[in-house]
């Protein structure tokens, strides 16, 4: 009770005093509730993260409440403090076998080791640059070894928990929608910079809970995909129809956030799982015409807004604004003036800066730390492969181009395994299904450094990579038994 007693007047003291003392007291006491499920393994403290993560941009725009606007968020020191906790557990129980002990392990590794290296690369302007970029790259990365041990039951739970969250985080952003942001979250727009994104035409988009609207848009992308995968594969009515409203939900989420990448995503998504679920390649090819026919006649009879629908839109009309943004981008992707700004600067980046820094100019180069302090002239670049390319150098954009294609073809294979049982069955299928979404969203957005999205890519990267495994040893035992 010592102990307690002491935190109770700390609490009372730091509460007294306020600002920066308030601040520290708060962070490291969920510090401390996020580290103390480790006591009795890992897998409670990787769902309190992921409860964390959603909720992670709210409040660290909720300190503005008894703090001044400061570009030192530490806030973000939360996660990579305690996920390094849990690789320190993980390693003390399976030892340093877990770096080569699936098919895809090997190569994560070997990401890994150049990511790290690349933190103390001279050509980004600075170790406290480095580490501030493997905040983003690094950390959620390390992720994939946790999914390489977590258990069936951990895996269904995290994905449901995904559904649940982005429905109840989108009711924030619903209301950011409806009645315009709180004072606190108004001063940060006013003092953050490189966020012009925010606007659309004359309103501002919401961000519900998360950092920014592309992680709303992403993550939300990544629970619709679950939903209905578990919809999929319910057994009772009654599961089926809460999944489908949950799809629903989230689907909803993902249009009022904005992010067309996201909606491609989840019909990308959508896509997979009705082809992967199907009994035979004939079921599956009608499931898709099925699905494309009234697609294809919605892009070609809908007309989509144009530009004047968009800013045509005043401050008491934000919901319209951002659906009609989202509609337009969707029906009509490639007459949009960001497609061609983005190919723009791709192309710059390809011809003239990647081939200049062949094995990368560090693992915080282009980030918002660099552009801050090392004064960066990169574009704005929405493309995590050639983020890759440039900070890790073509090498490590060569190995992550392949770890996902070879996690998108061992989850294929294992989905369409017949042996597996539920839930095993229903994450296979989920995983195999959000893999191509992954693809799209590295393409056409930074999704393996989003805080909240990354990890759960990585996680999954990793169960594909065990279930893999354990496919091969069941596929032995089973021709062992025959013999």
């Amino acid at each position: 009770m010592v102990p307690l007693q002491a935190a109770s007047l700390f609490t009372v003291w730091a509460v007294g005093s306020g600002g920066e003392t308030l601040r520290l007291w708060m962070i490291g006491a969920l510090l401390w509730l996020l580290s103390l499920p480790l006591l009795s393994g890992i897998e409670g403290t990787l769902i309190a993260m992921m409860m964390f993560e959603p909720v992670r941009g709210f409040l660290r725009r909720a300190q503005y409440l008894f703090v001044g606007y400061s570009d030192q968020e530490p806030i973000h020191l939360v996660t990579p403090i305690v996920t390094l906790f849990a690789v320190m557990v993980l390693l003390r129980k399976h030892r340093l076998t877990q770096l080569w002990a699936t098919p895809l392990a090997g190569w994560v590794t070997a990401l890994a080791a150049i990511c790290f290296l690349e933190v103390f690369n001279p050509l980004q302007g600075g170790l406290y640059i480095g580490l501030t970029g493997s905040l983003f790259v690094l950390v959620p990365l390390v992720w994939f070894y946790f999914g390489q041990v977590a258990s069936e039951r951990f895996m269904h739970n995290a994905l449901r928990l995904v559904v649940l969250l982005g429905i109840l985080c989108s009711l924030y952003g619903v209301y950011q929608l409806m009645f315009g942001y709180p004072r606190f979250e108004q001063y940060w727009i006013e003092n953050t910079d490189f966020y012009d994104s925010i606007a659309v035409g004359h309103v501002k988009r919401a961000v519900a809970t998360f950092s920014n609207a592309e992680e709303w848009g992403r993550y939300t992308q990544l629970g619709g995909i679950i939903a209905l995968g578990l919809a999929i594969t319910a057994k009772r009515l009654k599961a089926r129809v809460g999944w489908l409203l949950a799809t629903a939900a989230t689907l909803a989420a993902v249009l009022i956030s904005g992010q067309r990448t996201a909606v491609f995503g989840f019909m990308l998504g959508v896509m997979a799982l009705l082809m992967f679920s199907a009994r035979n390649p004939r079921v599956a090819i009608v499931r898709v015409a099925a699905l494309l026919l009234p697609l294809v006649l919605l892009f070609v009879l809908v007309k989509a807004p144009t530009d004047d629908d968009v800013w045509s839109k005043g401050e008491d009309e934000r919901v319209g604004a951002v659906l009609s943004h989202t509609q337009r981008g969707t029906l009509k992707p490639a007459e949009e003036d960001s497609l061609q700004i983005r190919l723009e600067n791709w192309g710059y980046l390809i011809t003239s800066v990647i081939p200049y820094q062949p094995l990368g100019a560090g693992i915080g180069a282009g980030s918002l730390g660099d552009a801050r302090q090392h004064q960066s002239d990169l574009p704005p670049i929405d493309n995590f492969i050639l983020v890759m390319a440039i900070t890790c150098g073509i090498p490590g954009a060569l190995l992550f181009i392949w770890i996902l294609l070879r996690a998108t073809y061992l989850s294929i294979r294992t989905a369409r395994a017949p042996d597996h049982e539920e839930p095993a069955r229903s994450i296979n299928l989920i995983a195999a299904a959000i893999m191509p979404a992954l693809i799209l969203n590295s393409v056409f957005g930074l999704t393996f450094s989003i805080y909240s999205v990354a990890p759960l890519a990585w996680l999954l990267i990793g169960w594909i990579s065990a279930q893999a495994v354990r496919k091969t040893e069941a596929n032995v035992e089973r021709e062992t038994i025959v013999i």
